[in-house]
C-alpha cells in the first residue's frame, strides 16, 4: 500500500522513501526500484555516494571520503545492477595503503608486494616483519571463513522452531554457509598481536 508524502514538488506516492543517499542507501533504492516499487531517495549533502563519493577536498587533489577499498562491493549486486553496464569501472592500484608518521621522516607503505612489504615493516619493527607472510596467510584464512555469509540471509529462527515442515525445511538453507564458516574457522589459530602501535593501528 502507498503513502501519500508532501513535498516541493506537491502531494507523490511512493511505496518507500530511503533516506541517506549513500552507497548502501542507494543499492536497497535500487533493488526496491528492480522490484517494481516506486522509491524516493532523501539526501542531505549535494551529491550522492556518502562514503564512496570522490571529491576535490583541496583544490586540485581529489579523495575518496572513507571508501578506499573495493573489497566489500558483492559481486552480487554488481551484477544484479549491472553497474558496468551504468558506467562502472575499477582500477587497480599496487599500493594498499601510505601511513606518514607525525614528527618524522618515515612512513609506511603497504601493497601487492610481499616482499616490499616485509621491508617496509622492518622499520619499525623486526620481529613483524619475519612474521608478515603468517600474518598474511591468518588474514586469508579467516577471510575465506567469513565469506561465505556475506551473501546469505539470516536463520529464521520463528521458522526453524515452529513453522510447518516445509518451512522448517526452507530455514535450514542458511545454515549451510554458516556450517562451512564454523568449519574453515575451527581451524585458525590466535592472532598474536604486533609489538609496534603502529602497525597495531595499520592492521585494524
Amino acid at each position: 500500500m502507498r503513502r501519500l508524502y508532501t513535498t516541493t514538488l506537491g502531494v507523490k506516492a511512493y511505496d518507500a522513501i530511503v533516506v541517506g543517499g549513500g552507497h548502501n542507501g542507494l543499492v536497497t533504492a535500487a533493488y526496491l526500484a528492480k522490484a517494481g516499487k516506486k522509491v524516493a531517495v532523501l539526501e542531505r549533502r549535494h551529491v550522492l555516494g556518502g562514503a564512496a563519493v570522490t571529491e576535490e577536498i583541496i583544490p586540485g587533489y581529489k579523495f575518496s571520503r572513507a571508501s578506499y577499498v573495493l573489497s566489500l562491493l558483492r559481486p552480487q549486486i554488481a551484477n544484479d545492477l549491472e553497474l558496468k553496464k551504468h558506467g562502472l569501472k575499477v582500477y587497480h592500484k599496487n599500493y594498499s595503503s601510505y601511513t606518514p608518521i607525525s614528527g618524522s621522516k618515515r612512513s609506511l607503505m603497504l601493497g601487492t608486494d610481499k616482499i616490499q612489504n616485509c621491508k617496509q615493516i622492518s622499520q619499525f619493527s623486526p620481529k613483524d616483519a619475519q612474521v608478515y607472510l603468517q600474518y598474511k596467510e591468518w588474514m586469508h584464512r579467516m577471510a575465506e571463513s567469513i565469506e561465505p555469509l556475506l551473501d546469505s540471509a539470516p536463520v529464521n529462527l520463528h521458522k526453524l522452531t515452529s513453522g510447518s515442515l516445509q518451512a522448517r525445511m526452507s530455514a535450514l538453507k542458511p545454515l549451510v554457509p554458516l556450517t562451512v564458516a564454523g568449519q574453515r574457522h575451527g581451524c585458525i589459530p590466535h592472532k598474536q598481536n604486533s609489538d609496534h602501535p603502529i602497525l597495531c593501528a595499520c592492521s585494524k
